[in-house]
């Protein structure tokens, strides 16, 4: 690992003591000082375009899997295997971004985001599918994982600049789905993905417009070699887990998608089976983002006055309760005002996670630490919609949402205790 001066552009990187004897190296300070216009700019729009990407799947894909008859098993299994190449590769992508540089990495994947949403209409069939889902959800991680490694590496893990990356991606989320959805409602499946493709676009165009990071010597050479999985790197990913502030927020980050996978998933099909229309369904899905960005602008104001980490377990109660009592909404507006409600709890605790592993992992372990945090989102991501579209089909979809929703809540409880026993915040 190279280990010369670095510099982004001119933001200059601070260093202070790392998280413990096992991870040396400079964990990021909280100012990052000047930062160049381009350089802020090309990290929003690249977390932007890769996060809002989700937002957009989420009306798409169960939308054609609703037009396809599938039952929810298989629809529940179609829809998690987005999250399986990324729960096993995201440490391995991380660790690239730490050896090779982000900017690389992210180029390499960001132009498949362009060509895979038209294989959805292309090869509609359970199979291809699954596997189109597994590439596509990968290469669109990366962007993500990208934008939140450069938010440590090249901001310091600065609150002011997380949550304003917090708000800005809701610009993407709050216009991409209303946009899906419609391209739906009027021209049908393969007008939908090309919105998707649209988007993929702004990605690659964000990664090229980032600057190049300046190093002590040459770039590190790119081989065939760095593309396979190192041991060493998910040791020294998983070991980040022996610091009691990480392991919380690996735990919390991990109940916290459960109450995601939920809305990204079988929220849309009970929606659909209710008889809103994809415009609607978008529209909905537009206000959880839209009051998402609201609440992620407050977060520099917020953490100078609440402790990060209790605030941030206190929001994912919030969110994972305002999924689970979805069946009980009688009315549009009771469901737009809980959905907002949602959208502003969860956007709140992205950028206290992000803050957090930040300070929590040293700064040569940046990508590892988003990883390790993106493979626990994945774990849950790909597990709850196929246990989910279980349930429903045993005791009914309305009964699954209270059934799950339930058990995430008591295992949120347990974190708490957790992170009490631990000193987590202390950490913080």
């Amino acid at each position: 690992m190279c280990t010369g001066p670095r510099n982004w552009a001119g933001a200059r990187m601070a260093d202070r003591q790392g998280a413990g004897a096992d991870h040396p190296g400079a964990a990021p300070a909280h100012d990052p000082g000047r930062v160049p216009l381009r350089l802020e700019l090309a990290i929003y729009g690249a977390a932007t375009f890769s996060n809002s990407l989700g937002y957009m799947v989420m009306v798409a894909v169960p939308l054609l899997l609703v037009s396809l008859g599938l039952s929810p098993l298989w629809m529940g299994i179609v829809l998690g295997s987005r999250h399986l190449l990324v729960l096993f590769y995201s440490i391995h992508a991380g660790a690239m971004m730490d050896r090779l540089d982000t900017r690389r990495v992210m180029l390499m994947f960001a132009w498949m985001s362009i060509v895979l949403p038209f294989a959805y209409p292309l090869l509609p069939y359970v199979l291809p599918l699954i596997l189109i889902q597994m590439a596509a959800g990968y290469c669109t991680s990366i962007g993500w994982i990208g934008a939140q490694a450069l938010i440590g590496q090249a901001l310091k893990g600065s609150p002011v600049h997380t949550g304003r990356m917090g708000a800005v991606i809701r610009i993407g989320a709050l216009t991409g789905p209303p946009l899906t959805g419609a391209a739906w409602d009027l021209y049908g499946p393969w007008a939908c993905f090309a919105v998707l493709a649209l988007w993929g676009v702004g990605l690659l165009a964000s990664c090229l417009a980032l600057p190049d990071r300046a190093r002590g010597g040459p770039k590190p050479r790119v081989t065939l070699a760095d593309f396979v999985p190192r041991a060493d790197d998910y040791r020294a990913a998983f070991s980040l887990l022996a610091i009691p502030l990480v392991a919380t927020v690996i735990m919390v980050a991990l109940l916290r998608i459960s109450s995601f996978s939920i809305q990204a998933s079988f929220y849309v099909v009970w929606l659909d089976g209710q008889g809103y229309t994809g415009t609607l369904i978008g529209v909905l899905l537009g206000a959880y983002s839209l009051f998402g960005g609201g609440a992620a602008l407050a977060t520099g104001t917020l953490v100078k006055r609440f402790s990060a980490v209790w605030m941030m377990i206190a929001m994912v109660a919030v969110t994972i309760a305002a999924v689970t009592v979805t069946p009980a909404l009688g009315s549009t507006w009771a469901l737009f005002a809980v959905v907002s409600i949602n959208g502003a709890a969860y956007g709140l605790t992205q950028p206290l996670m992000i803050i957090l592993m930040s300070r929590g992992s040293g700064a040569e372990h940046q990508g590892k630490a988003v990883a390790l945090r993106t493979s626990a989102n994945r774990l849950a991501a790909t597990l709850i919609p196929p246990a989910m579209g279980a349930i429903a089909e045993i005791a009914g979809l309305e009964a699954s949402f209270y059934i799950v929703g339930a058990t995430v809540l008591a295992l949120l409880a347990g974190a708490a205790v957790f992170a009490h026993k631990v000193g987590a915040a202390k950490e913080a």
